[in-house]
């Protein structure tokens, strides 16, 4: 079966190029899309798509654009489900290394990367149990600096993959059922609902409240900052 790189290579052609991660983690590398500014955003969402499409949510790290935002910053980074970074030199995907050298169509169970292995775990632990680092150190029998160090290997920091883990999290609660804020914050593995509001206004430039969809028949109100 053809590698995830070769699909996409009889694809894409010359439209792409790997090239080793800018930010240096030994695990990443970097998808640079040669397009003219204008359509480097376009470039990078066809290329984000193919790889959802072959292997699934495959972790994107971070998603450089030459130009700034032309809407909501907040949108950029819901639809490539990754901080994107405007203004920069290069029009550039980061993805893990072993994504593009495996199979197309792996089921994500056959991941074996550490960064998945500690999202799987703070998700299953969220709002149950705790999400510290040392605590999902001693579950994974990983001291608590070596497993800093891989993440940073792979692209990623702990405090990264909580907080993105909290963030879908948070949105399918408030899309998807009713739950009062405080016991949506509560389930998140907040203290308070006041950091659930804060987090709320970093992700998405709103407050959750006003992420609900409205009652069957009023008009949505919009968002601070849309």
């Amino acid at each position: 079966m053809p590698s995830v790189a070769e699909r996409l290579t009889a694809a894409w052609g010359r439209a792409f190029s790997v090239v080793e991660d800018p930010e240096g983690a030994r695990q990443v590398v970097g998808l640079r899309v040669h397009a003219d500014a204008g359509q480097a955003e376009h470039g990078l969402l066809a290329v984000h798509h193919a790889l959802l499409r072959l292997v699934g949510d495959y972790g994107p790290r971070s998603v450089d654009l030459p130009v700034g935002p032309a809407r909501d910053e907040h949108q950029y980074s819901e639809t490539f489900g990754a901080k994107v970074r405007f203004r920069r030199s290069q029009a550039l995907l980061r993805l893990p290394a072993g994504v593009l050298a495996g199979a197309a169509f792996r089921p994500a169970s056959d991941r074996s990367d550490l960064a998945w292995r500690v999202r799987s775990l703070v998700t299953e632990r969220l709002g149950r149990e705790s999400t510290a680092l040392a605590d999902v150190s001693r579950t994974i029998a990983v001291h608590p600096r070596t497993l800093q160090r891989c993440l940073a290997d792979e692209g990623l920091g702990f405090g990264e993959i909580l907080d993105c883990v909290r963030r879908q999290q948070a949105r399918s609660y408030l899309l998807d059922t009713d739950l009062p804020l405080a016991e949506i914050s509560a389930r998140l593995g907040f203290a308070e609902q006041a950091v659930f509001s804060r987090c709320a206004r970093r992700w998405w430039g709103a407050a959750p409240s006003r992420m609900r969809p409205p009652p069957v028949g009023e008009q949505p109100v919009p968002a601070e900052g849309r």
